[in-house]
């Protein structure tokens, strides 16, 4: 049985819902180790995950199909894609915890038409905003788009890796290892709009040094960024890596513009960001670190950002010129809730998520949200895994 024939083996058994999917032959990270026996506790926590979710949506046929359907776009997914679909399930579990307070709708549609001031509208989009949950409170709808927190460099130099190491294998019969030294300071703009376009001038330089058995190549980019790959012919790969969690949030601080097409304008819109470190090793997890970058981060988005009047389409691809600004995006995200997902790693349910919540003091559309209206709606065992609330009260200036 393939690793695809299994994944679809796990949803009709469990949905009762028959997903076939064409690629038989495909895998990736996730769907690998749920063929493996024994399971290992990623294995175990995704197939938990799934089995809470039926029990939560049983009831709803239309959702527990579109569930299904998010199950078997993890199995078509190759590379590390399957980290958007994975994610998705990650936040559905995650707020199902608190279903006593609020009930939580999977897939939610919006007519542009009915959001004529919103940033869709703005830049163009004609026919919906399709928007991934809905958060019923008992006086407000918050709606929430779900996003994989992986590393734009990480993903685009993975799929390099991969055909450098499939050529030295078949090409030159060598084993190789490649990985690059850290990049987490430098601009993500930068990163995402200059690296995609010499994927194929590094793969050629990659081919070259591993023809010529060397260990270490450096390659500076058009836009000047330095990279230092570092190549092993063993199993073991070793590269540098240092951390700041106020120099990434520096370098990330125009991440949430790519999100500007999933914001409403007359209801609390917010972004739902899942970090797993399967496809995310670049926040490390250690001590305060991921609580002090994210909370940084957040405060960027919504006050720094705030402020600047500049053309959004600078910092992001999916604005036309002179129609949005940076600071029409930021006041029209109402909060970020980042969502660690620690599958790979905990046996025990109540740890298997962390949460930190951030609110947007400067939202424009309604009042700003506040820990004091949000935080009673999270008041259950569970709560242990919110580790930060925050409205940014005090540091609004």
């Amino acid at each position: 049985m393939t690793d695809v024939e299994n994944l679809e083996h796990i949803i009709k058994s469990i949905f009762g819902v028959e997903k076939i999917i064409r690629q038989k032959n495909n895998s990736n990270k996730c769907i690998s180790t749920l063929s493996r026996k024994p399971l290992n506790l990623f294995a175990k926590n995704f197939v938990s995950r799934l089995h809470r979710l039926y029990e939560l949506y049983k009831s709803d046929g239309k959702t527990i199909n579109e569930i299904a359907e998010k199950v078997k776009n993890i199995g078509e997914s190759k590379n590390s894609g399957w980290a958007g679909p994975y994610s998705e399930l990650v936040a559905l579990d995650f707020y199902g915890q608190f279903g006593e307070f609020f009930k939580t709708d999977y897939i939610s549609i919006h007519p542009v038409s009915e959001h004529k001031n919103s940033i869709p509208a703005l830049i163009g989009h004609k026919e919906t905003i399709d928007i991934d949950l809905c958060i019923h409170l008992r006086h407000n709808n918050i709606y929430t788009d779900v996003k994989s927190f992986n590393c734009i460099h990480q993903n685009i130099l993975e799929e390099i890796f991969e055909a450098v190491e499939e050529f030295a294998l078949l090409s030159l019969k060598k084993s190789v290892m490649i990985g690059v030294d850290n990049l987490s300071s430098i601009d993500y703009t930068e990163v995402k709009s200059n690296l995609g376009y010499e994927k194929r001038i590094i793969y050629k330089e990659l081919t070259r040094a591993v023809s010529e058995n060397k260990k270490i190549i450096k390659y500076q980019s058009k836009s000047g960024i330095i990279f230092t790959f570092r190549i092993q012919y063993t199993d073991t790969l070793t590269t540098v890596k240092e951390y700041s969690p106020f120099a990434m949030a520096e370098a990330y601080k125009f991440k949430f513009l790519d999100y500007g097409s999933k914001l409403l304008d007359n209801e609390y819109s917010i972004i739902t960001m899942v970090r797993n470190s399967w496809f995310n090793d670049e926040t490390v997890d250690f001590k305060d670190f991921n609580n002090l970058f994210y909370r940084s981060l957040a405060r960027r988005t919504f006050i720094e950002l705030n402020k600047m009047e500049e053309d959004a389409a600078n910092h992001s691809s999916n604005y036309p010129e002179g129609k949005v600004q940076v600071m029409d995006v930021a006041q029209n995200l109402a909060g970020i809730i980042f969502i660690d997902d620690h599958s790979p790693e905990t046996q025990n349910k109540n740890s298997l998520y962390n949460a930190f919540v951030y609110l947007n003091p400067n939202y424009k559309n309604k009042t700003p949200l506040t820990i004091r209206k949000l935080e009673k709606y999270f008041r259950n065992d569970m709560e242990i895994q919110i580790l930060d609330f925050d409205d940014f009260k005090w540091d609004n200036y």
